[in-house]
């Protein structure tokens, strides 16, 4: 007679399941860390242990996310210091292809061609963009792509462009819009806000509000290690600025300091007004539900005490100019509906 299998006490499924927790864990403190190609490793670690496990494989993505994304900063500081650099125009097209930048890698590529148009490896990367942005509209087709007799692309890079009429615009187009405003036509942004100081604990620092996603991370970068400059740096950004301003480059770390700052500093210093606005901005910033997804166990935790505060204070408080032409009032049911998105 065949033996019959005896079940492991413990359960072989579930000591692969655990482990592939542990991997997780490792590879998110890799994560936090910087370290983007261990975290890398073990995440592919947890996938192998438990492939049916969806958090992992989106873990592993936003790593090598990073890494593209790192790639990108690079150049584009070169390019900052050396505007003429073919090598760094040529690079950042590719990360920023990777990343699903199509148009910038296209006007990146472009650029380079403008200062080499015989380099063979540049006219490569500027089919392979040009086949992606021609996969992405299948409404086109490969005539409209120049190419040469070979099947290499042509550099046509001062051909005309289409117009392209938008239509069926996004439910959130009127805080894009509103953002855009903020962000693009105050030439005098520096902050000049007020902080309740009457203890001196808070040193008052000179911060202009970032204007993009290069100047945000600059300041981020600088001030993250400061909780105090970087309770100032958030007071300098208008709520409806971040749609536009975070878009793709939204991390899980940059909303987990700032729901600490402002459970720290805002509970302190400023109303329930200017914490609901926050919130209720941030989550409609494109890359919101995998940066939420990615949130440790604390920092929700934190979330939902500022959530609970807002539920306790409002009942008929006044929050102004959520909309870009009205005045809502906000309620307790505000809040449940804000905190669904959470």
């Amino acid at each position: 007679m065949p033996r019959q299998s005896q079940p492991d006490p413990k359960g072989k499924k579930t000591l692969r399941l655990e482990n592939a927790l542990q991997e997780k864990e490792t590879g998110n403190n890799f994560f936090k860390k910087g370290d983007y190609k261990k975290a890398i490793e073990h995440y592919g670690k947890a996938i192998d242990l438990d492939p049916k496990e969806a958090v992992y494989v989106i873990n592993r993505a936003m790593a090598y996310l990073k890494l593209k994304k790192l790639a990108e900063n690079d150049c584009t500081n070169g390019l900052l210091l050396h505007p003429d650099n073919t090598k760094a125009l040529w690079r950042r097209g590719i990360a920023r292809r990777e990343l699903g930048k199509l148009q910038d890698a296209k006007k990146d590529l472009e650029d380079a061609l403008q200062l080499e148009p015989n380099d063979t490896a540049i006219k490569n990367e500027y089919g392979k963009v040009l086949d992606a942005i021609m996969a992405s509209s299948p409404d086109r087709t490969s005539n409209e792509i120049p190419r040469s007799v070979d099947g290499s692309v042509v550099n046509n890079v001062n051909r005309r462009r289409l117009s392209i009429e938008e239509v069926d615009l996004d439910e959130n187009e009127h805080i894009i819009e509103s953002a855009k405003k903020v962000l693009f036509t105050d030439k005098n942004n520096t902050s000049q806000q007020q902080i309740a100081n009457e203890n001196g604990k808070i040193k008052v620092i000179k911060i202009n509000t970032p204007r993009n996603i290069h100047e945000f991370e600059r300041d981020w970068n600088r001030y993250q290690n400061n909780d105090e400059n970087l309770y100032q740096l958030i007071k300098a950004i208008p709520p409806a600025s971040y749609p536009t301003l975070l878009s793709d480059f939204f991390e899980p770390d940059y909303l987990s300091k700032i729901v600490l700052i402002m459970k720290k500093y805002f509970l302190l210093y400023d109303s329930v007004n200017d914490i609901y606005k926050i919130l209720y901005y941030l989550s409609r910033v494109g890359r919101f539900n995998l940066v939420l997804m990615l949130l440790e166990k604390d920092d929700k935790k934190v979330l939902e005490d500022l959530l609970s505060t807002l539920y306790k204070s409002f009942d008929e408080l006044q929050i102004d100019n959520i909309g870009i032409n009205q005045q809502t009032k906000a309620t307790r049911q505000d809040v449940i509906e804000l905190a669904k998105a959470y």
